[in-house]
Parts: C-alpha cells; structure tokens; sequence
C-alpha cells in the first residue's frame, strides 16, 4: 500500500511540475489497473475489449481489477466504486451511460489517476470535470475512437451499395439503429451518418431509433420500422448487434440481406464478420476492442517514466478500419478464436516518442 501511494504521489507532483517523474524499469514495478466494463458479459464486442485487455495487462506486468457490469448504470458506478476500494494505481473509465462525471470523481477524491478510454465526455461533463489535466493532474489523458468518422465512413459505404444494387435515379430511402444517446459513442456515430445524409442530397432518412445496443431489441424495432417503410434499401446500425437484428428481422419479412436491403454493422464481431463473408452485410468497422489495451500501454509508459502526453497530447484517437467481404478471411484466419494472443502487443508503446494509433499496426502478420 505505501509503495502505490507513493508512486501516486509522484505522479502527482511530476503532472504539477513539482518533481521529475519516477522511473522505474519496464515491466518491473507491477502496476494494479481498475476498470469497469460497461458491457454485458454475453456481450461480445465487451467480450473482446476484456480479452485484449487482459493479454496486454500480462505483456505489461498489470493486474487487471474488473467487473462486467451488464449496461446498467447504477452497476457501472456501483462496481467503479468497489474497485477504487482495492486502491489500484490507475482507472480506466468508460462514459457508457454519462458514468464518467460520477466515477472519475470519485477516483480523483481518491487520489487515484484515471483515464478516459472508449466514449469520451459530453460538453456537460466537460463543464464539470474539464479537460484532461486541466483541473487535475489526476484526470490523465483520453483515448477514444472516432466514432464521427466511423459513422460516417459506414453512411458512405451504405450509400454506395444501395446505388450499386439499386440504380441512382431515386433519393436512397434508409433506416438507421442507433445506440443510446446517453452514451456518446452511440450520439457520435450518428451524427456522421446524419452529416453524410444532409451533405449527400439524393439520400432519404426515413427513420431513425436510438436502442440499448441489443440484437433482440433490433429485430423487433427493425420489423417494425420495415413494415411501415417497405422501400427501404438500407439499414444503418451503430453495432454488429444491431445489425445481426436487422438481419434477423429482414430475414422473418421474406427479404434477402444484400440483395433486397444493405445493411452496415461496426464491432468486427466474428458472427457479423461471417455475415460480411457471406455478402449479406457490407462491412463491419472495428479495431476499437484494442482501446482498452492502447490505454494500458499509456499508463504502463506513464509509469515508466514516458509521459504519453509529450507523444501526441493529453487527448488521443484510433481512427476505426473497415473489413470488408474480401478482408474477412485473412483477418479471421489470423485472429479469430483466440487470436489475441499472436498480438505483439509492444507495438502499441511508445516508439519513438510516438504511439501508431492505428489498427493496421498491430494487426498486421
């Protein structure tokens, strides 16, 4: 106990300029890492951010203390609370559900640093918790995803199926499955999938539903969005999930997926990856699942004596990458079932006093 606290005392007066920031050497020192996995445990995007994450935690010389706390957000708290409890050396908080105000509070009364990882603040909890090391040293960094871009980047793709299959000389008529909106990742997304629509001209967004990223709820919502829109030619989702649902439920109205409707999913999850293979999705973006693991060799780096914040700032993003129906094989060949462990996942350090925040880095043979 006296050896974290004074390695977090260090760290806070290196953050304020008080003291040069303790080394110690890689992978001697064991750190103790909470985090609160928002997800389900039968999630299994969530299912993969805890395997990865647990592979890196042992390349790292990290304990992991976590819990899945089932998207319930009085549980995500709940169990956030517990873990600052054990006294671990760093947090990593997930604003699933706007958890992020209750929880890094509670780690910074604590004195224990954290870091933002996956779903970043809303403009209300900036205004209560500022930026990183704005008001705190405590409040370390954020690595996210850019869930605009990937949004976007899958209106796009979407788009461009349906005017394969269908012609271009009639507005797109689509439907999109979004995630909750009191989690950024979800608001996100959407709002790249709106700015492509708006910006297109020739495209129709006929509906659009914000649900708790479940595939049940998605095929009940998207059946009963299909029947009142039947012209539909594609389905956004924010998940692979959702989009598992909207298969599920164009499948049950008579309609083949990638023939009579496109549809876009995101999670690389290996069920949704098959579906890609088969050409009844058009793609799935991902990558994200290794955020988690990035943030651990950020503070692994931070401990060390590398300050990530002198290696692209206080504020860091992993542009998502698309798989496509011809990338799926290779992809799933090298990293399917329990893949996590070919990942060198030193590549996700410092080099050079840089990360590579990109999934073609660390996914590579």
């Amino acid at each position: 106990m006296a050896a974290r606290l004074s390695r977090r005392m260090l760290l806070t007066a290196a953050l304020t300029g008080l003291a040069p920031m303790p080394r110690v050497v890689a992978g001697h020192a064991r750190l103790r890492v909470g985090f609160v996995n928002p997800g389900r445990a039968g999630d299994r995007f969530w299912q993969m951010v805890h395997q990865a994450l647990l592979t890196a935690a042992s390349h790292f010389n990290i304990e992991i203390i976590t819990e899945f706390a089932e998207r319930d957000r009085h549980r995500i708290i709940s169990a956030g609370r517990d873990i600052l409890t054990q006294r671990p050396d760093y947090m990593l908080i997930v604003n699933e559900h706007r958890t992020a105000v209750p929880l890094m509070t509670a780690a910074l009364e604590a004195s224990v640093p954290c870091m933002l990882v996956l779903s970043g603040l809303t403009a209300e909890d900036i205004a209560v918790l500022g930026r990183p090391r704005e008001r705190s040293p405590l409040f370390l960094g954020s690595l996210l995803a850019d869930n605009f871009g990937a949004g976007a980047f899958m209106a796009r793709a979407l788009l461009a199926d349906c005017r394969h299959r269908h012609g271009t000389e009639s507005p797109v008529p689509l439907l999109a499955l979004g995630g909750v909106a009191a989690t950024p990742a979800g608001r996100e997304r959407l709002d790249g999938l709106q700015q492509v629509v708006a910006m297109d001209g020739a495209a129709h967004l006929l509906d659009s539903v914000t649900l708790n990223w479940s595939r049940d709820e998605a095929r009940d919502r998207a059946a009963s969005l299909l029947r009142r829109q039947p012209q539909t030619r594609g389905i956004w989702c924010a998940n692979d999930d959702m989009a598992l649902g909207a298969l599920d439920a164009l499948t049950s109205l008579g309609m083949e997926p990638g023939r009579d409707v496109s549809v876009v999913g995101l999670n690389w999850q290996e069920e949704a990856l098959h579906e890609v293979a088969a050409g009844r999705v058009v793609l799935s973006m991902g990558g994200h699942f290794l955020l988690g693991a990035w943030a651990l060799a950020m503070v692994r780096d931070l401990a060390d004596g590398k300050d990530f914040a002198e290696a692209g700032g206080t504020e860091q993003y992993l542009s998502l990458s698309p798989l496509r129906r011809e990338q799926v094989g290779p992809y799933l060949a090298r990293f399917g079932g329990d893949g996590w462990s070919r990942i060198d996942f030193n590549r996700l350090r410092q080099h050079k006093g840089r990360y590579d925040l990109s999934v073609g880095s660390v996914l590579t043979v």
